[in-house]
C-alpha cells in the first residue's frame, strides 16, 4: 500500500530543533543539512511510486527519504552499512531527510 510522507511538514513539540540552544540552531541552518531537505528532499514528487506498491498490505518506507539517502551516500561517497549508520546516529543526515528527532523512523539494511 503506498502512503505519501507528509510528516516532515509538521513540526514536532518534541523535535531536537525545539530544544536546541539559539546559537545552535543558527549554526544548524548555516550548514549543509537544510539546504539539502529545502531544495532536494521536498521536491521529491512520491506519487510516480504509487503504481510500484499494491492496494492492501503494509505502508511502504517513504520514497522521498530512500531517493535522498541515495544522493547522500553518493555526496559522502560512503557504503550501505556506513549511510545507515549515519542515519541511526547523524542528526545532520535525519535532518536532511525531514526527520527533526534522531531513532524517530526505523530503516532496517535490506531496505536499502
Amino acid at each position: 500500500m503506498f502512503k505519501p510522507n507528509n510528516n516532515h511538514n509538521q513540526q514536532a513539540l518534541s523535535g531536537s530543533t525545539q530544544w536546541m540552544d539559539k546559537r545552535i540552531r543558527v549554526k544548524l541552518e548555516k550548514l549543509w543539512a537544510p539546504i539539502f531537505y529545502e531544495h532536494v528532499f521536498c521536491k521529491i514528487d512520491e506519487e510516480p511510486f504509487a503504481a510500484l506498491y499494491g492496494a492492501a498490505g503494509k505502508p511502504n518506507f517513504s520514497e522521498n527519504i530512500l531517493l535522498s539517502l541515495e544522493d547522500i551516500k553518493h555526496m559522502k561517497d560512503c557504503s550501505d552499512l556506513e549511510l545507515l549508520d549515519d542515519f541511526y546516529f547523524d542528526y545532520l543526515v535525519n535532518y536532511a531527510v525531514g526527520i527533526k528527532t534522531l531513532g524517530e523512523v526505523n530503516l532496517v539494511e535490506r531496505t536499502l
